[in-house]
């Protein structure tokens, strides 16, 4: 077919057509260098925003100004004048490998870049959020998760490399040593979130699961933390910490080192709640990192499912993780260096949504008709954190 263009000319069919994929590749260019550039604008606002500088891989973390010295006491955590730095904590996540069954690459850009904002709308670089606590994040990459990690880089995160701080091959305890690597999600390579106890510039570290949002800030467990037990501020701190067992206030340590939550919803019955190892808030202890090494060399671990199973042989197992981090920390904190944690309320913090109430499932609940309806904590009046009020909560932990 011929047709008859403007000019008074012809064209034929195969022209125009040629003409109109013409256009529509113009079109997608002129697309894609818009999306392009705004995206190089995007990335200049939100650094200029959070202030990112320059992030190279490094094996140990950097001097920061706004630490607070070694054996140095806080009297006020208080910022009302301009003429005084204020206390930076340390937000750090590890990434243990990378894409796979559990993970993708835009998952972890998506899920870093989400718990970076919300940190920092919920620190004094947001002046509406009340806090007077600034923030640096930091990435603790294990050397299987380094060709990765530089999206992390990217996003404004301090980057660490490590090993794993203990080899399989250097655990005595037959057990431990040949099955820790089956353990979910990674075996002994997910040891190498202890080394948050070595983030010494700062005098706190919170170390959670990439899959994580701060929603409040969380001043009342850092000035509990750095104020001293007795003085004014102090006891108005920790009337304000929000406990698992809230008559255990009194008993609070007078140097908190940890706050913890615990996995409630795996609980058997009679036996006891693991660590949930999404959530920690500590304080650097190089002593505290060292004794862990030396517990997961030593490799004490009952096999099975009876009271006397797991860590030490005191009942810590027989869960998801019970071999790494959900079981070893419990221990621990429970066994080795009593009295030095604080255990959260799992409602308000580190929330997951998590039905920690005796119900038909899983199927062992049918050897125990008389627990059904009642709380896995064994206490009266338990609260259902599947209807907690927003409002109430302070963090929120997105797993299963």
């Amino acid at each position: 077919m011929v047709t008859f263009n403007r000019r008074g000319g012809t064209s034929s069919g195969g022209e125009r057509q040629l003409f109109s994929i013409q256009k529509i590749f113009i079109i997608l260019a002129v697309i894609l260098v818009s999306l392009f550039l705004c995206a190089l604008r995007l990335r200049s606002s939100l650094a200029e925003q959070y202030s990112v500088s320059s992030n190279p891989k490094d094996n140990s973390v950097s001097s920061n100004p706004k630490a607070i010295p070694k054996n140095k006491i806080v009297t006020s955590t208080r910022n009302s004048s301009g003429d005084s730095e204020p206390i930076q904590v340390a937000y750090a996540i590890s990434l243990i490998k990378c894409s796979d069954k559990q993970s993708s690459t835009s998952g972890l850009i998506d899920a870093a870049t989400v718990l970076r904002h919300s940190v920092h709308q919920t620190s004094m670089r947001n002046p509406s959020s009340g806090s007077k606590y600034d923030y640096k994040m930091y990435a603790i990459v294990h050397k299987k998760a380094e060709s990765c990690s530089h999206l992390l880089g990217d996003l404004g995160y301090h980057i660490i490399v490590k090993d794993s701080p203990v080899q399989t091959s250097e655990i005595r305890g037959d057990y431990l040593r040949k099955h820790v690597h089956k353990e979910w999600c990674c075996g002994a390579d997910e040891f190498v979130k202890l080394f948050a106890y070595t983030i010494h510039d700062h005098p706190i570290v919170v170390h959670t699961d990439i899959d994580f949002m701060y929603v409040k800030p969380m001043d009342d467990l850092f000035d509990a933390m750095l104020l001293p037990h007795d003085s004014d501020e102090g006891k108005a701190a920790r009337d304000k910490v929000e406990l698992e067992y809230p008559d255990k206030k009194q008993s609070m340590p007078e140097d908190i080192q940890a706050y913890l939550t615990r996995d409630y919803h795996q609980v058997i019955p009679g036996r006891k709640a693991a660590f949930q190892a999404g959530f920690i808030v500590l304080k650097p202890n190089q002593k505290v990192f060292d004794e862990y090494l030396e517990i997961i060399r030593e490799g004490n671990y009952v096999e099975g499912f009876s009271r006397e199973n797991g860590w030490g042989g005191k009942g810590y197992g027989g869960v998801v993780g019970s071999m790494a981090m959900q079981g070893l920390p419990a221990y621990y904190y429970d066994e080795v260096a009593p009295n030095t944690s604080v255990e959260l309320n799992g409602c308000r913090y580190n929330h997951m949504g998590a039905n920690i109430f005796y119900d038909n499932v899983p199927n062992f609940i049918r050897k125990y008709k008389d627990l059904h309806g009642k709380c896995r904590r064994n206490v009266e009046g338990c609260e259902d954190c599947r209807k907690t009020d927003m409002s109430l909560i302070k963090n929120i932990h997105f797993t299963k």
